[in-house]
């Protein structure tokens, strides 16, 4: 799996410095999409084709540990991108919102380009897509010693760019959780920027 990953890769990046022009992006965008769109709709089926899983894990438990999950993945994300931005030397404020993505690209980097700045906006891209792309080619390896946390890796990505690599390498139940906290982190994310960008909560960050 990781070889073919890569491989992939590889492949793509050949691709593009040697073939391709600006003007191919939208059809690279309608792809990518329409790859996606296929992935999450296979994994859905095989979820699905298992009732027993469904039942055992669509259960008042299953929230539960979803919520334990969402912890773990806010603490994860919002501490790991403090104390690398005061590594990087990027300001309390910066740090906190780049990591609050989660991995969530699309939406963080036009976010925080339009509240913040092109600058902050940016990292906010380049973090978070690094964080699905080290998501996508991490998971096979980190498999290979537990299943369940995985789910936090991804962030919100584990409800459909990375919930494929899930379903391969951690199997269903983790697949059913990390939708379901791909699906609260998605709810929450943006909830979590109109406070951290609030002008109380922005005047305490920047004192």
């Amino acid at each position: 799996m990781i070889g073919i990953i890569f491989f992939a890769l590889f492949l793509g990046f050949f691709t593009g410095r040697f073939f391709l022009t600006p003007t191919a992006k939208p059809l690279l965008d309608t792809i990518l999409m329409t790859a996606l769109a296929v992935m999450v709709f296979c994994a859905g089926a095989d979820i699905g084709s298992s009732r027993q899983v469904v039942r055992r894990f669509l259960t008042v438990r299953t929230l539960g540990l979803s919520l334990l999950v969402l912890l773990a993945t806010n603490v994860g994300s919002l501490g790991g991108g403090l104390i690398m931005g005061h590594l990087m030397g990027v300001s309390f404020q910066d740090a906190l919102l780049v990591s609050a993505g989660m991995g969530w690209y699309s939406l963080s980097s036009v976010l925080l380009s339009a509240a913040v700045g092109t600058e902050t906006g940016t990292l906010a891209f380049l973090a978070n897509a690094l964080r699905e792309l080290l998501t996508i080619l991490g998971i096979p390896l980190l498999a290979r010693f537990c299943h369940l946390p995985l789910v936090v890796v991804g962030g919100a990505t584990s409800m459909d760019s990375t919930m494929p690599i899930l379903l391969q390498c951690a199997g269903r139940p983790a697949v059913i959780l990390g939708f379901v906290n791909g699906f609260l982190l998605s709810l929450e994310i943006p909830l979590l920027f109109a406070f951290l960008l609030s002008p109380a909560v922005s005047a305490f960050l920047n004192r």
